[in-house]
C-alpha cells in the first residue's frame, strides 16, 4: 500500500489504521522527514515504513511500484489549486501504468482549501477527479468535514489548542461565525476501511458548530481565559485574506486556515457520525502538547 500525502495528520492515521492489512507500506509526501512521521514509525514498529520524498521526480514511481492499493490524501503544503490536484492526476496516471489495482481519494476538509485566485475550487477539483475516474472507473472517494479527536486532527483544531494553551487567541476570521460539522477521527478511519470500489462518501459529524463554539469548547479544555479574536488577530486576518499580500507573507498551511475559517463548510453528508465534539474535549482535560523530538529529524 502507498499513501500519497501520508505525512499529513490524517495521512499518518490512515497509514497506521490500514498498515496491518499489507506487508509493504510506503509513505509519499513532499516533506516526509517530519518529527511526526518518526513518531508514527515508532507506533507502527516492528512493521517497516518506507518514506519517499516526492520532491524528487522518480519518488512517486518508486512509491507506487508493486503497490496493490494507492490512497491519495489532500495535503497541506500547496497554495495553488493545480499543485494540489497535480498529485491526484499524476498518481492516477502512474498507478494505472504500474498496475496498481485500487485507487482511493481522501479529501479532509481542513487541508482541502484551494486558492480561489486559480479558479472555482469545486470545478478544478471535479476536473481532476474526472480524469482519475477515466483511468480508474472503480475509484472510491471519501470527503470529510473538520476532523478531531486523534493524531489525524485537522491543523485548524490542533493549532487552536496550542495557541490557547499558550494564552493566545486562535485564528478567528469572520468573528468565528463559520459553521462546521466536525467528525471524529475514529469514524473517518472506520468509514475509510469500509469503503468499497465506486463509493463516494461525504462524512460529517452529528452536530453543527460555529468556529466560535468550537474554540469556546477548546478554551475550557485547556483551562485558559483567552479573548477570542480582536486586536492583532484582526490585522492578521486582513493580511492573510488579501490576495497578493497573503500569498507573499503567509506559508500555505497558515493561509489555508483563513480560507477554511472564513465561510460555512456544511456539504450535504451521505453519512453522519455519532461522536460529539465536547465529549472528546472535556473541560480542564488538556494534558499538553506532544513532545517534539527534533534530533530524530537531524539524525535522518
Amino acid at each position: 500500500m502507498a499513501v500519497i500525502g501520508g505525512a499529513s495528520p490524517l495521512g499518518r492515521s490512515i497509514l497506521k489504521s490500514l498498515a496491518g492489512h499489507y506487508t509493504d507500506v510506503r509513505l509519499g509526501d513532499m516533506y516526509p522527514f517530519r518529527q511526526a512521521v518518526y513518531r508514527l514509525q515508532e507506533r507502527m514498529a516492528p512493521q517497516q515504513l518506507t518514506k519517499h520524498a516526492l520532491s524528487h521526480p522518480t519518488s512517486l514511481k518508486l512509491a507506487l511500484t508493486g503497490a496493490a492499493h494507492a490512497v491519495v490524501v489532500t495535503h497541506d503544503y500547496f497554495k495553488l489549486a493545480h499543485s494540489k490536484n497535480f498529485f491526484v492526476e499524476k498518481t492516477a496516471f502512474m498507478a494505472k501504468d504500474l498496475g496498481v489495482k485500487r485507487l482511493t481519494l481522501v479529501y479532509p476538509l481542513g487541508s482541502d482549501q484551494l486558492n480561489p485566485a486559480d479558479g472555482e475550487p469545486e470545478v478544478l477539483r471535479k476536473a481532476s477527479e474526472d480524469r482519475a475516474k477515466q483511468l480508474f472507473p472503480d475509484l472510491s472517494v471519501l470527503r470529510t468535514n473538520l476532523v478531531f479527536g486523534g493524531h489525524g486532527t485537522d491543523h485548524a483544531i490542533s493549532i487552536a489548542l496550542q495557541q490557547l494553551y499558550e494564552n493566545r487567541s486562535p485564528v478567528f476570521p469572520n468573528q468565528g461565525r463559520a459553521k462546521f460539522q466536525p467528525v471524529h477521527e475514529d469514524e473517518v478511519l472506520s468509514t475509510l476501511q469500509a469503503l468499497q470500489p465506486k463509493d463516494d462518501v461525504t462524512l460529517s459529524g452529528p452536530e453543527t458548530l460555529s468556529w466560535s463554539e468550537i474554540c469556546t469548547v477548546l478554551r475550557a479544555h485547556v483551562r485558559q481565559d483567552v479573548n477570542l479574536g480582536g486586536g492583532l488577530e484582526t490585522v492578521r486576518t486582513m493580511l492573510a485574506q488579501s490576495g497578493f499580500i497573503g500569498d507573499l507573507l503567509y506559508p500555505s498551511h497558515v493561509q489555508q486556515l483563513y480560507w477554511l475559517l472564513e465561510k460555512d463548510n456544511l456539504p450535504v453528508p451521505t453519512k453522519t457520525g455519532t461522536k460529539k465534539f465536547a465529549e472528546t474535549y472535556p473541560a480542564a482535560g488538556f494534558n499538553g502538547a506532544e513532545e517534539k523530538r527534533w534530533w530524530r529529524v537531524i539524525a535522518d
